[in-house]
């Protein structure tokens, strides 16, 4: 069984969906906005590598790298993703100011601007009107697979569209919270890189340490996170499994759901969005998911969505295909 779905009507088009901005300046600063922080990622993760060659690594690097790459996957795959782009649970204000934070420092964009395209892509997945697919361009032109790819990972940040607000984001306009760390991102992306790894390294290891843990623990991190978050556009919607027969190429690859903590149950999670769990099999490791539970016992989550579940006791409703 494959996935398969009639595109004719969606390539015939000659312009955006609705709800996609063309050639605004929206597009124009998000292209100068990303190009800016990106090129300081790159940069410091490349100087990164280079002190990693002189210096080597210690526990101090490796454990302030896993650790604050821990709090990007929380901050994009439970503040960006399941709260504040499907609403998966409902939290106290403290929550969501604290979910708000951790969601700006994972370096993921403005908060309100990944939803709208977040929320974008599962509306018009793999179709016209698409933000990030590796099969159709957002000028609504099909791709070769290296270009598709490309494009999902990386391109679609640098083109001349962007997801209209109004329409996708809607609920966030007035949000003070969200607006207030939209607004005022590039301090938590430094305290995110540089304060709270160059801290840590500090105090456990001297000034050295100091600086290794900003490159390793802070920019490469970041590098390494992001690259994997974005992967979940490409890779995610060309290699993997596919439980679920839908009218998109989402898949469930297991190493993205390792390296985003239980993200890469993509094809699930296009099944069931608002599903709380990523993870639907038993054999699905969603660290994410379980997080999620652990702040439900706690009493910081509830009316938490619980929608779909499988188990070793319940086949599949779709057989796997590869």
């Amino acid at each position: 069984m494959s996935v398969t779905f009639d595109r004719a009507s969606a390539i015939a088009r000659t312009q955006p969906a609705v709800g996609v901005l063309q050639n605004s300046p929206e597009a124009k600063r998000r292209f100068y906005s990303y190009a800016a922080v990106l090129g300081v990622v790159v940069v410091g993760a490349t100087a990164a590598v280079v002190w990693i060659c002189r210096h080597g690594l210690s526990w101090i690097e490796i454990s302030g790298f896993f650790l604050l790459y821990f709090m990007a996957a929380v901050g994009q795959g439970i503040g960006l993703h399941r709260y504040f782009s499907h609403k998966c649970f409902q939290t106290s204000t403290t929550m969501r100011c604290l979910l708000a934070l951790l969601a700006t420092m994972s370096v993921q964009g403005p908060i309100i601007e990944w939803v709208a395209d977040h929320r974008r892509h599962h509306a018009r997945s793999d179709e016209c009107g698409d933000a990030h697919s590796p099969v159709i361009d957002n000028h609504c032109h099909t791709m070769t697979t290296w270009k598709g790819l490309w494009h999902a990972q990386l391109g679609w940040l640098f083109t001349d569209t962007s997801s209209d607000l109004h329409i996708f984001a809607k609920d966030l306009l007035q949000d003070r919270i969200v607006l207030f760390f939209s607004r005022t991102r590039l301090v938590w992306y430094f305290v995110s890189n540089v304060v709270i790894p160059g801290a840590y390294g500090h105090g456990l290891g001297g000034s050295e340490h100091a600086v290794g843990s900003i490159l390793v623990a802070g920019m490469l991190r970041t590098a390494l996170f992001s690259q994997s978050v974005l992967a979940l556009n490409s890779i995610g919607h060309t290699f993997g499994s596919t439980r679920f027969a839908q009218d998109n190429h989402s898949r469930n690859n297991a190493l993205l759901a390792i390296l985003t903590f239980g993200e890469g149950w993509h094809n699930n999670h296009h099944r069931f969005p608002r599903n709380a769990y990523a993870g639907l099999a038993w054999y699905e490791i969603d660290v994410l998911g379980t997080t999620i539970t652990v702040l439900e016992k706690l009493g910081l989550v509830w009316n938490v969505v619980r929608n779909a579940k499988l188990d070793k006791k319940q086949p599949s409703p779709a057989p796997l295909v590869t």
